[in-house]
């Protein structure tokens, strides 16, 4: 038995979702989901146990086969690592407007903690307020 939180064993997977052995065989044959093998006992990752959920939510509650789950989950993935790829980008943004706001308004003007979307009133280089 293992003692790791992270983990779950095949037959405690199977249990709680009201599964067959075979059923969690399909599912990982088809490519659907991973599962490891640790001190020679089949387990399958908290994260693998979610899109296996999903995985019994889109065949059970929307009657979607394997083969168009399949195509669902790569998509998904797909648009996970876009969404990874924009917030990557956005932080370089971010980074980039900071620099350029601290050199164009001076050390002393520059705010120590600006969130997402606000907006703060500062003194430009004239001598006026500008919103930045």
């Amino acid at each position: 038995m293992n003692d790791r939180k992270d983990i779950l064993t095949l037959p405690e997977t199977c249990r709680r979702l009201g599964i067959l052995p075979a059923d969690l065989e399909a599912i990982e044959s088809e490519g659907l989901i991973v599962l490891e093998r640790v001190q020679g006992e089949w387990v399958i990752s908290l994260e693998q146990f979610e899109r296996l959920e999903m995985v019994l939510r889109l065949e059970r509650d929307l009657e979607i086969n394997l083969a168009g789950i399949d195509v669902i989950l790569d998509m998904r993935d797909r648009m996970d690592q876009m969404r990874r790829e924009v917030d990557q980008i956005l932080d370089f943004i971010r980074k980039q407007v900071s620099s350029d706001l601290r050199e164009f308004l001076g050390e002393d003007n520059f705010p120590m903690a600006l969130g997402p979307g606000e907006r703060f009133m500062a003194m430009g280089r004239r001598g006026k307020k500008e919103e930045v």
